[in-house]
């Protein structure tokens, strides 16, 4: 495989609705996609929204959640200093990458979702059938991208996200502004979802998602396939 460029789009969202609490990018998340792009070779550019410091969600620091990923991830100075100081969406030539991906966090369903300067971006990549991962509530990214007949991008996708099922375990049905799996159906999609926390991946062609964070390595390792296909 050729050096690829990949471009990794996380939130700048750091707020949990009205709760007072925090939230970010899901660690493993990026963690996990990070290191299987940088292990094939490629070279990875983090942008977000607003540029700058990347918001981590301080859950998914705590012991318990931590990996291999993440904690390389930790101690890596390189990567730490990515995400002091990640590129503007704004600023970014969609030409210039040959994968797009988002992880998750709670932070996509407020940043992310129905966002223009996103939009433009997953709209680039489509239209050169480039591979585009998502995980988790990155899968939020997607709402709000219409094709150019005016219809919405994921009617008649078939993807999965994070479920209705796994936000009621965490407790925030009523916090997130939408729900994910409700909105993805709505608007057309073919939603699939496996049980609550394990792996599960759906491919659609250049368009690759995961459901929840035990997703990550295998929606990062199927986004990477989907390069050599095309």
């Amino acid at each position: 495989m050729k050096n690829l460029n990949v471009l990794i789009v996380t939130t700048s969202h750091d707020k949990l609705g009205n709760t007072g609490e925090k939230t970010g990018v899901w660690l493993e998340e990026l963690a996990a996609p990070y290191y299987n792009f940088i292990n094939e070779g490629a070279v990875v550019t983090i942008a977000s929204p607003k540029g700058g410091i990347v918001p981590l969600d301080p859950t998914s620091k705590q012991p318990d959640w931590q990996t291999e990923y993440t904690k390389q991830f930790n101690n890596d100075t390189v990567a730490t200093a990515a995400i002091q100081d990640a590129k503007k969406i704004s600023d970014i030539n969609p030409s210039e990458y040959d994968v797009l991906f988002f992880p998750g966090g709670h932070g996509p369903m407020w940043d992310l979702s129905d966002n223009s300067e996103v939009a433009k971006l997953i709209t680039a990549f489509n239209t050169e059938d480039k591979p585009i991962g998502l995980v988790c509530h990155g899968v939020a990214a997607l709402k709000g991208v219409m094709l150019d007949n005016n219809t919405p991008l994921v009617k008649g996708r078939r993807l999965t996200s994070f479920t209705n099922t796994e936000e009621a375990a965490v407790q925030l049905t009523e916090v997130v502004p939408f729900l994910l799996e409700t909105e993805l159906t709505n608007d057309g999609a073919i939603y699939r979802k496996g049980e609550d926390w394990s792996e599960f991946v759906i491919e659609d062609g250049n368009l690759i998602t995961g459901q929840n964070p035990q997703s990550s390595v295998l929606a990062a390792k199927k986004t990477l396939e989907a390069v050599q296909v095309n």
